[in-house]
């Protein structure tokens, strides 16, 4: 008896729930029916056991430990039985989004949670009469940031800008810009081992620059039609060594690559990954009924590695399949079937009921048919969903249908699953991260405390911190540290001192235009911020970095360990001012407490500017 005939007499109930799992793993179960079996009765076998599941390390045991194992359910198919054989969770740890009215992740959310629809006319400069999801200002770009010629970015697919600019958000939100990204090393020592794996959709900026040329005679440079450039720009631009691919299987293209970033941090071919995606709608050929824009990338990390890490856990991804998938009646019968129950055994023990599956259904009113980067945004969706615990509304379903949203009978899942026009679909499970759902962050519950006794007028409220930030130019670091500035007096709690100044030493990549500060409270490191003026900055671009070489020579390590040791923050901000390379990552092993954790922070300040074909920059 083949796969689907045990699989349809299951859903008949010629087959029990134990007597169709054995029989999909190769065992002929005891009291199984003549006809069920395919032949006459056999003698009694042993019903084969389900393997047990791999139990995660550290707070996420007792989590997945609460659940019962479940059926997967294919994208629109039924029930299917599933023996679970767990692989080790990979967190997301990082996220950066941008979609049609939703200029970053928080609106992202916002506008999810209103679930209207955000199709809308043509911007100004776009070549299209018909509706559509659109993104704004695609022809801005801060190439001074990337150090990229204002030349070379007018000729630079805006797809492969704003993915660049999108994947450094991400990575900073995972603050894995600085020396945590040196930090990322292979077994034999090879640093950066962080892979991209992107999707986009078709290169239509070399379409308008060919339609641009028509007719001239000087055939000057012209932009690349192809994408291959996506992923490995990023990795040129951050020296990166893992795996450098640029997918497209049409809408399900992220997920693929998903799959696939998920495969190589398993197989030790990297220790984090970037996956994200890009569509735009830039030639009048791509732009059909509906068709819409959007960009997003995440950060992965295997669970245990960001655990040790003190990394901020949005979501768990617990299995993933990839296979094509006939259109017609078909479609959800064996071969979606066979990519569901592969995505589960991956994920162990589930549910009680089987995940809802978030498709492209569940974000055509926030992005339309996005193209290759539907898959993005309905990955998005998931990680946002399990992120914040709230149903989301969906066509065709509504929230309260969502399973368990306070979480007592265990973490909640959810699935994706997204099929390319070309049949290739892509399945993922993803599971929330809560290993201590009643305590509130270690950070939030620091910052009441310190402010406690600040308005008690206690001396010492807190220990003085090294708070650092840097950017390519003046003007940058005056706009990030007032961004900062905004981020630190925003309604709510801000992260804890500690941790947002480890943040920042740690996970940010130290720039030429520097500013330190010690700093004992936020509130008025926030003043500081907000009168920061581009003048204050410490420049380092035209020489005078590290006059002493000091970064040259072996026993600086050792010296800086000792000065940290003894808290000489007074000299490290001057060593650091000056230039000197300090691997703060290095320094900062072995802390414990709310300074050891790495909480999101807002990216650094983009100062954008026109850069389109037959010109350069414009304000």
């Amino acid at each position: 008896m083949d796969e689907r005939e045990i699989l349809t007499r299951f859903r008949d109930g010629t087959l029990d729930r134990g007597q169709a799992m054995a029989l999909l793993a190769g065992v002929v179960p005891a009291a199984v029916p003549a006809a069920a079996a395919g032949a006459p009765a056999a003698p009694a076998a042993a019903a084969a056991p389900a393997v047990p599941a791999a139990a995660p390390s550290g707070p996420a045991r007792a989590t997945a430990a609460r659940t019962p194992a479940a059926p997967a359910v294919p994208c629109g198919g039924e029930a299917v039985a599933v023996a679970p054989v767990a692989v080790a969770p990979v967190a997301v740890v990082g996220m950066a989004l941008r979609q049609p009215q939703a200029p970053d992740t928080a609106a992202v959310w916002r506008q999810l949670r209103r679930g209207h629809s955000t199709a809308s006319a043509p911007p100004p400069g776009r070549t299209a009469t018909g509706t559509g999801h659109y993104l704004d200002a695609v022809e801005d770009f801060d190439a001074e940031f990337f150090g990229i010629d204002p030349a070379e970015a007018a000729l630079t697919d805006p797809q492969e800008r704003l993915f660049l600019e999108t994947a450094w958000e991400a990575l900073e939100d995972a603050g894995c810009t600085g020396s945590r990204l040196d930090a990322l090393r292979t077994d034999d020592g090879t640093p950066r081992s962080l892979g991209v794996y992107a999707a986009a959709g078709s290169g239509e900026y070399a379409l308008l620059a060919a339609a641009a040329a028509a007719g001239e005679r000087d055939g000057g440079p012209v932009p690349r039609p192809d994408t291959w450039n996506l992923a490995n720009r990023v990795s040129a631009l951050l020296h990166l060594t893992g795996p450098g691919l640029t997918l497209d299987t049409a809408e399900s293209s992220v997920l693929v690559a998903l799959h696939h970033a998920l495969a190589a941090l398993r197989r030790g071919e990297c220790r984090a990954a970037l996956v994200g995606g890009v569509r735009l709608l830039l030639h009048p050929s791509g732009r059909p009924p509906g068709a819409g824009e959007a960009v997003g990338a995440v950060v992965l990390k295997p669970l245990e590695r960001a655990l040790a890490d003190g990394d901020t856990v949005h979501c768990l991804i617990r299995g993933s399949a990839v296979g094509h998938v006939p259109a017609g009646p078909g479609a959800a019968g064996g071969p979606a079937e066979r990519l569901v129950r592969a995505a589960l055994r991956e994920s162990g023990p589930g549910t009680a009921a089987a995940p809802p599956v978030e498709d492209a259904a569940s974000v055509a009113a926030a992005v339309g048919d996005a193209g290759a980067a539907t898959g993005m945004a309905v990955l998005a969706r998931a990680v946002l969903l399990l992120r914040h615990g709230t149903p989301l509304p969906r066509p065709g379903r509504e929230p309260a249908e969502d399973p368990d949203p306070a979480g007592t009978a265990g973490p909640v899942r959810a699935a994706v699953c997204v099929r390319g026009a070309g049949g290739v679909e892509a399945y993922a499970v993803l599971e929330e991260y809560a290993p201590e759902r009643a305590a509130p962050p270690p950070q939030a519950a620091e910052t009441v405390r310190v402010r406690a006794r600040e308005r008690a007028g206690e001396p010492g409220g807190q220990e003085a911190e090294l708070v650092l930030l840097s950017a390519p130019t003046p003007a940058h670091l005056a706009a990030t540290a007032h961004r900062f500035a905004a981020f630190l007096t925003a309604p709510g709690p801000p992260p804890g001192l500690a941790a947002l100044a480890r943040s920042l030493r740690t996970g940010r990549a130290a720039m030429p235009c520097r500013y330190a500060a010690l700093a004992t409270d936020t509130d008025r490191l926030a003043r500081r911020l907000a009168g920061l003026a581009p003048e204050d900055a410490t420049d380092l671009r035209h020489g005078g970095a590290d006059p002493l070489r000091l970064g040259a020579v072996p026993e600086t390590r050792a010296y800086l360990a000792a000065l940290w040791a003894g808290r000489r923050l007074d000299q490290l901000r001057d060593l650091w001012l000056a230039g000197v390379d300090v691997d703060w990552a290095a320094l900062e092993q072995g802390r414990s407490g709310a300074g050891a954790v790495v909480v999101p922070l807002p990216p650094s300040a983009f100062l954008r500017s026109t850069h389109w074909l037959g010109g350069g920059p414009t304000r």
